[in-house]
């Protein structure tokens, strides 16, 4: 074990090899070829589907970009977030669940994740959906906590019975595509 002790991890938006037009904390633009490209964490979202209830678990969001193009304050989206470095799809999605949605699933809950896919042409990361269907032995609730930003303490977690699926008015193409996922894969 000690060869590797002189590892270190690999900065995620190492640009040493790459032309960075600009950077931030959040994300970057770079010049790969003649691309200007939106260099992102990876992300996973979700939809937690609660089977004896009849409900999905969603989130009422205060998004600034949303709000900067609408002028609404709140949206619906997804239980959602970016992968940190160093963790897998799965260990980000555990992450996410209870930080969120309060959502905290059994240890040997098995994850099934849909094909990762990118969001558009000019954007280099990958979002990677799931569908949990839940049973009430699968998992526990706890306080969601949120990450520790302003936006996700002005943000909570709600619980909407299948029967409103229709009536929803969704704010983005990922929580769209989800919902006609979960859609799917309830034959509705």
């Amino acid at each position: 074990m000690e060869k590797f002790s002189k590892l270190k991890p690999k900065d995620e938006f190492d640009d040493s090899k790459e032309k960075v037009l600009y950077k931030d904390e959040h994300f970057q633009i770079i010049q790969f070829e003649d691309w200007s490209i939106l260099k992102e964490r990876d992300t996973v979202v979700c939809i937690p589907y609660l089977i004896e209830t009849n409900q999905i678990v969603l989130r009422y969001e205060y998004i600034p970009t949303f709000k900067y193009v609408d002028g609404q304050e709140y949206h619906v989206t997804l239980v959602c977030g970016g992968i940190e470095q160093g963790e897998t799809p799965d260990k980000a999605l555990l992450r996410e669940l209870e930080e969120e949605a309060g959502i905290v699933l059994r240890e040997d809950y098995q994850l099934e994740a849909l094909k990762p896919l990118f969001i558009n042409k000019g954007s280099a990361n990958k979002y990677h959906p799931y569908i949990l269907p839940l049973n009430e032995r699968d998992y526990h609730e706890v306080v969601a906590r949120g990450d520790g930003s302003k936006e996700e303490e002005m943000s909570k977690a709600v619980k909407v019975d299948i029967k409103y699926l229709s009536s929803l008015n969704t704010s983005d193409l990922i929580t769209d595509y989800m919902l006609l996922k979960l859609k799917e894969y309830m034959n509705i």
